[in-house]
């Protein structure tokens, strides 16, 4: 038998709390919380947290055991350890891991985000075959709202806003574009998740009528969007569309960071190789300020981990501070989009902003499309000005605050 898997120091655990947990708890673990998202980047505290893993990695390698806000926590330092969890089975290191199902599972559960086994095998099926249909419509639906703000200045509230409104019609299509409660109410559900539990009650009084208008554009079953696609399949247990349906909205909140970092990085910035790239520029962007602070997994047995036992029930993560921008990237705090294009980035098991493997998020390959047709119109229509980042870019950038001005070309 291998020796134990190295345990954090009292002290460490502490330096992982303030830099690292306690932040990412503050700026949402959910949903992004703006304010504290402009006062975590002017503290500068993920600059700290990198600091405090690289010494972690330094001194234990591969995994420490920490203490997370879940509990005991095993910290995925190494390249390989990184490879090891994301290519096993989703039923050894689920997704449903402890947080997201104590902020997601009110109003998600029932979803492939949050299954196992059998389930997750029938639910994975039904997403894949809906998916693969609407890309062209969802494509040009992006392109058409895209439009719109041009030219004009763009806040990153205005480019939410017209987002949801891509992400309502593809979703129920045109009929729902303008109905701006159901993304109202996905964010105070998103928002009450921020505490880990703490507000279920909140967010199944917000689920009843969330699902209730759901339900309501399922039956209207619009043709061209998902709920159309979805009323003609009459899925069957343990799908559950409405449950589904719920989630590929939410899935639909990630690109909006990512664009707006996309355009700033295009701002100003002189050519580089793959610039012209709408995805690579989207991928890039959500590579270098990644819309979630760690991947996250349970365990569901008992297993090993090189050796050493480690026990069902532990929470596993893998920050992603730590390895989009490992110093060991010759790329890591630069703007190169040809990653995305050359298999670079394909290749390195470090990058993985919405996962790799089994776990690989379904939705997003279509929200991806989505959004790169929507980028890629602004980048054909405008000439995008905005505020200098510099080079090597910085750990944290206060999107939220960001303000940008498109000239139509």
């Amino acid at each position: 038998m291998s020796d134990p898997i190295p345990r954090a120091t009292a002290r460490e655990n502490a330096a992982l709390a303030a830099t690292f947990y306690a932040p990412s708890l503050l700026r949402g673990t959910i949903a992004s919380i703006p304010a504290a998202h402009t006062l975590t980047t002017r503290l500068g505290t993920l600059g700290r947290a990198q600091r405090v893993l690289a010494r972690l990695r330094e001194r234990y390698g591969e995994a420490v055991l920490t203490r997370g806000p879940a509990g005991h926590t095993l910290l995925v330092l190494g390249r390989d350890g990184v490879r090891r969890v994301l290519e096993a089975p989703t039923d050894l290191y689920t997704l449903a891991s402890k947080e997201k199902v104590a902020g997601l599972g009110p109003f998600l559960e029932g979803t492939l985000l949050l299954s196992s086994g059998s389930d997750r095998e029938a639910r994975r099926a039904f997403v894949t075959d809906v998916l693969s249909q609407l890309e062209p419509r969802f494509a040009e639906v992006a392109r058409e709202e895209a439009a719109a703000l041009v030219p004009g200045v763009l806040t990153y509230a205005r480019l939410n806003d017209a987002w949801n409104r891509v992400a309502r019609r593809c979703i129920y299509g045109d009929g729902a574009r303008d109905a701006v409660e159901l993304s109202r109410l996905l964010a105070a559900l998103r928002g009450a998740g921020n505490w880990m539990g703490l507000r279920q009650a909140r967010q199944r009084e917000l689920s009843a009528r969330y699902d209730a208008l759901i339900a309501a554009h399922l039956r209207r079953a619009e043709p061209g969007s998902l709920a159309g696609l979805t009323a003609g399949l009459a899925p069957r247990p343990p799908v559950c569309p409405v449950r589904q349906a719920a989630f590929w909205l939410m899935g639909f909140t990630v690109p909006p960071p990512g664009l707006m970092q996309a355009l700033a990085l295009l701002a100003g910035r002189p050519a580089v190789p793959g610039g012209d790239d709408p995805r690579a520029v989207l991928l890039e962007g959500l590579r270098l300020w990644a819309p979630v602070p760690a991947l996250m997994r349970t365990l569901t047995e008992d297993t090993t981990w090189e050796g050493a036992p480690l026990a069902a029930g532990t929470s596993v993560l893998i920050p992603l501070v730590l390895h989009q921008r490992d110093p060991s990237l010759p790329y890591a705090d630069r703007f190169t989009p040809a990653i995305w294009q050359d298999g670079t980035a394909e290749r390195e098991w470090l990058l993985g902003p919405f996962s790799r493997g089994d776990g690989r998020c379904k939705g997003m390959e279509l929200a991806l499309h989505t959004g790169s047709a929507f980028l890629g119109e602004l980048m054909a229509r405008a000439a995008i000005r905005g505020p200098w980042l510099p080079d090597p870019l910085p750990l944290m950038l206060d999107t939220p605050r960001l303000r940008l001005t498109l000239e139509e070309r």
